[in-house]
């Protein structure tokens, strides 16, 4: 009888134990639960934690709560202005009603087929209403040195947008309400060009960087200038002050020389007339000259009598070669 209780005791223990690990379920932190009734949902868990469901009658089934990635495969799409592009994107999802995911989606591998053609959609448009300048541009944000020099090209360089607004667009374009899902973030991950896009955009660099070139060789050169015409003036300026400095010195010099000179000839007149006449000599006679002279000459009775003194400085004569 006892061995029959024990046994008795064993199997609905045994029973309670199968029915409570059937009822029984643990949710995850950064999951949710989908509670079935016969395959139909009739309830969400999302808090964390222990919970119960009615045993061999309802299902759980996992859902992830956290974001999920989205990796698109590269797609070759054209741009506004015509441009050819591979263009790759990836994106962050997540499950926002899991009730409704459940019911329209059912699991995350078709979650991610309907993101793969929702966005891959969403970015064909997009990129089809930029140009190229817009999808390879990080942001709209006015370039701080490149703009200046563009300006002062007298170019007009539009901003346009920026990659972040063609990624804002494309994530405000796929709309997943419907399926319980939200799209969280949308990012190029990179942009591939042609060849022929590739030669196109080499060359627009290659332009854009000899204008800028050519507008600090003008600035340079119109600097070169300015700095040569100041140079010019100063040194104008300081030989004006030099030519004027040296004149009043010269002028100073030849009064002191000429009062110097007065001074000392008034002191013996008869020396100063005889060097006058021996300036006349040196001035008059070289070796080629030939003098004809009066008897009566100044300079004749000089000649044939140095020692005796001169009435007056007066000389007439008349030179032949």
């Amino acid at each position: 009888m006892k061995t029959r209780i024990a046994a008795t005791v064993l199997v609905i223990l045994g029973i309670a134990a199968i029915v409570l690990y059937s009822s029984a379920y643990i949710v995850e932190e950064g999951k949710q639960v989908i509670v079935t009734q016969f395959g139909k949902p009739v309830d969400d868990v999302q808090d964390a934690g222990l919970h119960f469901k009615t045993p061999f009658i309802q299902e759980a089934y996992y859902l992830e709560k956290r974001l999920l990635p989205w990796d698109g495969a590269p797609e070759s799409m054209q741009t506004k202005d015509k441009k050819r592009i591979d263009i790759d994107v990836w994106a962050r999802w997540h499950i926002i009603h899991p009730m409704t995911f459940f019911v329209k989606v059912r699991n995350e591998a078709r979650g991610q087929k309907i993101l793969d053609d929702l966005v891959d959609s969403a970015v064909r448009d997009v990129v089809a209403r930029h140009n190229l300048i817009d999808v390879v541009r990080k942001s709209n944000d006015e370039l701080i040195y490149e703009t200046e020099e563009l300006e002062r090209t007298e170019a007009d360089p539009v901003m346009g947008n920026g990659r972040d607004d063609v990624e804002d667009e494309i994530l405000r374009g796929v709309d997943l309400k419907e399926y319980g899902m939200e799209l969280v973030k949308v990012r190029i991950k990179r942009v591939n060009y042609v060849a022929s896009v590739r030669a196109t955009v080499y060359e627009r660099m290659i332009s854009e960087r000899l204008r800028i070139a050519r507008l600090y060789d003008s600035e340079a050169q119109e600097e070169k200038n300015r700095i040569l015409g100041q140079t010019t003036k100063e040194l104008d300026q300081i030989e004006g002050e030099m030519e004027q400095k040296d004149a009043e010195i010269r002028g100073e010099a030849n009064a002191q020389v000429i009062q110097m000179t007065a001074e000392a000839y008034g002191q013996s007149p008869d020396f100063y007339e005889f060097l006058r006449r021996l300036e006349v000599l040196k001035t008059t006679l070289d070796r080629d000259t030939r003098l004809i002279l009066s008897t009566e000459s100044d300079l004749f009775r000089m000649l044939k009598e140095p020692g005796q003194p001169m009435s007056a400085p007066v000389l007439s004569p008349r030179t032949s070669p």
